[in-house]
């Protein structure tokens, strides 16, 4: 989940359009600081906060501040919004005031999604199943560890997002996929020099030695089994992900 902290007059359905454009899907915006930290109290999967510099009620180094000191079980990665590059002040203060990094509106730019590039490249998996039960177990392992999951149950619509968006540190992938499979997928993956270095895991039904690897010689890093326990999904995806979160 992402939490919008931004009391300019901008609309809510305006604000989540650019998120979901990059592929987000669970965008939440609050226009104060009081809103903000009644939300995260309630919330324990947050995955990002991007926070504006100035909001109604306070500031938005003050609200970085409170979650860090009043909100010990919130481990998203905060972004703080800043006027202008220029803006040495501000950018300092928000080395200071506990957030992650900093980054300009406007929020479709190509500078601001540069810097959501970075946070994709540490906390975001993208989950391609287009089994129901799967993808929502999936998700919440990941939620755990305030990881952001984006889900997709098409390999064709998978291609498309992979073609826009920038390489993020693990991609979950079923081998049986509608439209295009996972082993497409993979190639393709592996065709694009910027996202050659993403960890590749399947998730297949099959324990059959052609299937494991045929994905293995498609370009994927490793394989699991499904139905999976929970503990030894953890233990598999762990050495690519969680333990560096």
């Amino acid at each position: 989940m992402i939490l919008i902290v931004d009391s300019e007059k901008i609309s809510d359905a305006a604000i989540k359009h650019s998120f979901h454009e990059l592929g987000f899907q669970t965008v939440e915006v609050v226009k104060t600081a009081e809103a903000a930290k009644t939300f995260i109290n309630n919330n324990k999967h947050i995955s990002m906060i991007v926070i504006n510099e100035k909001l109604d009620d306070s500031d938005g180094c003050s609200l970085c501040l409170d979650i860090k000191k009043e909100i010990s079980s919130c481990q998203a990665y905060i972004f703080l919004i800043v006027s202008s590059v220029q803006n040495k002040t501000a950018i300092e203060k928000s080395r200071h005031c506990g957030a992650n990094n900093f980054a300009v509106k406007p929020y479709s730019e190509l500078a601001f999604r540069e810097k959501i590039a970075q946070f994709a490249l540490s906390r975001v998996v993208v989950l391609v199943e287009d089994d129901p039960v799967v993808s929502m177990t999936v998700i919440n392992i990941l939620a755990r560890y305030s990881i952001e999951v984006i889900s997709i149950n098409d390999g064709i619509a998978a291609y498309n997002l992979f073609k826009s968006m920038s390489p993020v540190r693990l991609v979950l992938m079923d081998i049986g996929l509608p439209n295009m499979s996972g082993l497409q997928l993979v190639k393709a993956i592996r065709s694009k020099s910027a996202w050659r270095k993403t960890a590749v895991v399947m998730l297949t039904g099959s324990t059959d030695v052609a299937d494991v690897k045929a994905s293995l010689t498609s370009g994927a890093n490793d394989y699991i089994a499904k139905p999976f326990k929970i503990d030894s999904f953890v233990s598999k995806i762990d050495k690519y992900f969680l333990h560096e979160s």
